[in-house]
């Protein structure tokens, strides 16, 4: 299992994003979502492929990054965030 993160940059003020959401959703196991363009997700996709899943659902003028998190990691959060971000497995 993957522990991702995926951050956005949604630039079309017009479009409807729901199926990027759902996709998010649908391809995780588990999900989290505390900042505003920011998810982290447990997933068996790599980086890639979880990348390639959202493509679809984006514009060229969106940008979306996704990344394997590693156990080395640091910032502000309320601690649920912590709790759901320090029970999952990485590796």
């Amino acid at each position: 299992m993957n522990v991702l993160l995926i951050t956005h940059a949604l630039n079309n003020k017009f479009r409807n994003y729901s199926p990027l959401f759902t996709a998010v959703k649908e391809n995780s196991f588990q999900w989290w979502h505390y900042i505003e363009s920011t998810w982290i997700v447990t997933t068996d996709h790599t980086a890639d492929t979880f990348a390639r899943v959202l493509y679809p659902h984006i514009e060229n003028t969106d940008y979306v990054l996704v990344v394997k998190i590693h156990k080395d990691y640091q910032g502000w959060l309320p601690k649920e965030a912590w709790d759901w971000l320090n029970e999952k497995s990485f590796y």
